[in-house]
């Protein structure tokens, strides 16, 4: 059962939990629908192809409710570091009875499995009964927009807070939508481990939590996430829908990291000198930003210009001034009248027209 961080609950706080559970569930169902679901016919999995909003996606197993058997629960992710595509947050889950089996299946570090074992680890925990019928999964899929509208914004919302959000709404979501009774938690950590693992704890004090590096490496339940992450990341990749038309571009990613030669030869191949690139790209990556000033059509914004002259001490009008000069003036430049900045006249309307002030009391 989730509980507060004090471990003491009113009705009102079980009741605002809730509503906000709810709500973020009803969100996610609405991200599923406007991002255009499709399905990928090699997974068996309705995953949207179209992936313009973030969504979360569970295997079909369900648990048996708090009174039920516990279950052990790791969370992972892929695509972190890349320039390009989702990052995709992971949880898998089994009944404590069965992880021993589980750790035998041969999960690992995704990064230390080929595609094709990846791929058929995935399918035995999709499709065989003797495996799903103790065992589950989840996914929440961040798409590249969503990425780069976060922390281009006033407010950064960075990877780390991101990907601690993913990792609770994940959790909650199992417990609440899949009645799994979650009973220890493995985390590959974001950040430092034991902040990272109090605010886990604060959150979920029921629940024993071990985040740890390379967690990944250490506890097959989160392996097995890895390659569910992993797993569903290339996919969206290998069936990326672009949104813009137009673009005909080769999908020769390379690893999609900034230091790979290939996937910055593709990026450099794939800038519209007015438009930039398209939607599969993390706009907020600096490696981004850097083509787009070299490849680009130069943008000068001139507000950021008028900003600049007054934090140097300059006025306001001295700003417009310069901005004239350079060709850079404000949109709203565009539509001013010659009497813009003289003081304010009577309207023609009265001029004409000489109405006579009354003095009556109604």
């Amino acid at each position: 059962m989730l509980q507060s961080v004090s471990g003491k609950r009113t009705k009102r706080e079980d009741s605002a939990q809730h509503n906000a559970v709810d709500a973020a569930s009803k969100r996610t169902k609405t991200e599923e629908a406007a991002s255009g679901a499709s399905m990928f016919n090699s997974l068996g999995l309705p995953i949207p192809g179209l992936l313009t909003q973030s969504y979360t996606h569970f295997s079909a197993h369900q648990g048996d409710g708090a009174q039920g058997e516990g279950y052990v629960l790791g969370v992972d992710e892929a695509g972190r570091g890349p320039v390009l595509g989702p990052m995709v947050y992971a949880a898998c889950y089994c009944k404590e009875s069965y992880y021993d089996e589980l750790s035998t299946l041969g999960f690992a570090d995704s990064k230390q499995l080929t595609e094709a074992q990846r791929l058929h680890l995935f399918v035995r925990l999709q499709e065989e009964p003797h495996i799903n019928d103790h065992a589950g999964w989840a996914v929440r899929s961040i798409s590249p927009y969503d990425i780069s509208v976060s922390m281009l914004r006033r407010a950064k919302y960075n990877l780390n807070a991101m990907a601690h959000d993913a990792t609770i709404l994940l959790l909650t979501q199992v417990i609440r939508q899949r009645n799994v009774h979650v009973a220890r938690v493995f985390v590959d950590t974001v950040g430092p481990p034991a902040t990272y693992q109090r605010k886990l704890e604060q959150l979920f004090p029921d629940i024993k939590f071990t985040v740890a590096k390379k967690a990944d490496s250490l506890f097959p339940i989160v392996s097995a996430a890895s390659v569910c992450a992993k797993v569903i990341r290339d996919a969206h990749l290998t069936h990326w829908c672009f949104k813009e038309p137009a673009v005909l571009v080769d999908r020769a990613f390379g690893s999609g990291y900034p230091g790979d030669p290939n996937t910055v030869k593709w990026l450099r191949a794939s800038v519209d000198p007015v438009f930039g690139f398209p939607d599969i790209i993390r706009f907020s990556w600096s490696t981004c930003v850097k083509l787009l000033d070299d490849l680009a059509v130069p943008v000068v914004w001139p507000d950021d210009d008028e900003e600049g002259e007054e934090k140097k001490g300059g006025s306001a009008s001295t700003a417009k001034k310069a901005a004239h000069r350079s060709g850079t003036s404000t949109i709203r430049a565009l539509f001013a009248t010659a009497s813009s900045d003289a003081s304010r006249q009577r309207s023609k309307f009265f001029s004409r027209r000489r109405p006579v002030l009354l003095n009556t009391t109604l």
